[in-house]
């Protein structure tokens, strides 16, 4: 009987432990921007075409938890002029394929990261590529990130956003990159101009 019970306990912490570890590998750290380039080995930075702007560092004076160091974006986006007269485009992206291999996201659901602005209610959406939009040179786009916030708005506190993966139509096993995308649509008057903070950058 005892002999039962021990192996009968010797299974469940087997049987735990992989549970555990299958749960662990369903959370993926892409960037927690404490170091230039994000954590697959993807370059990242910002594009921009007149007269819309933008401009993204990794700065230490914002930072969610206990990480030193959060991504700052600065986008100044107009609503005319420029390249068919909607005052261009602007925004920050970060490379997942590494050479010719794409990024599969098909074990996640979800795309989290924290954010919070400087004077809250700044606005943006989530941009993926697969290798079709990649050529495109243009990304699938979510809606308004302030659709995946609790508050329903960006404000000056840190919140978490959890964007669902299932709102890209697009090839979820061969996906080349994701970007922050500022765009005439999430503005009242097609045009703002602000500060974000983004820090843990995940799938889940």
């Amino acid at each position: 009987m005892k002999k039962i019970l021990l192996i009968a306990s010797v299974f469940i912490l087997l049987f735990s432990s992989v549970v555990y570890a299958k749960d662990a590998a369903q959370v993926f750290l892409l960037d927690d921007f404490e170091k230039a380039g994000n954590l697959v080995g993807g370059k990242s930075n910002t594009y921009e075409k007149e007269p819309s702007k933008s401009l993204a560092m990794r700065v230490s004076e914002e930072f969610y938890g206990n990480a030193g160091r959060s991504l700052m974006i600065k986008f100044d986006k107009k609503s005319e002029g420029g390249l068919y007269g909607t005052g261009g485009w602007c925004g920050y992206y970060t490379m997942l394929r590494s050479g010719a291999k794409y990024f599969d996201i098909t074990p996640y659901k979800t795309l989290t990261f924290q954010v919070k602005g400087v004077k809250g209610d700044e606005n943006f959406k989530i941009g993926l590529a697969d290798r079709h939009w990649e050529e495109l040179g243009d990304s699938v786009k979510s809606e308004d990130v302030v659709k995946y916030i609790p508050t329903g708005k960006i404000t000056t506190e840190w919140q978490k956003a959890v964007v669902p993966l299932d709102v890209f139509f697009l090839d979820k096993k061969e996906v080349s990159s994701l970007a922050f995308c500022f765009e005439s649509e999430s503005f009242a008057t097609g045009s703002a101009k602000g500060t974000v903070y983004i820090d843990d950058l995940r799938l889940e």
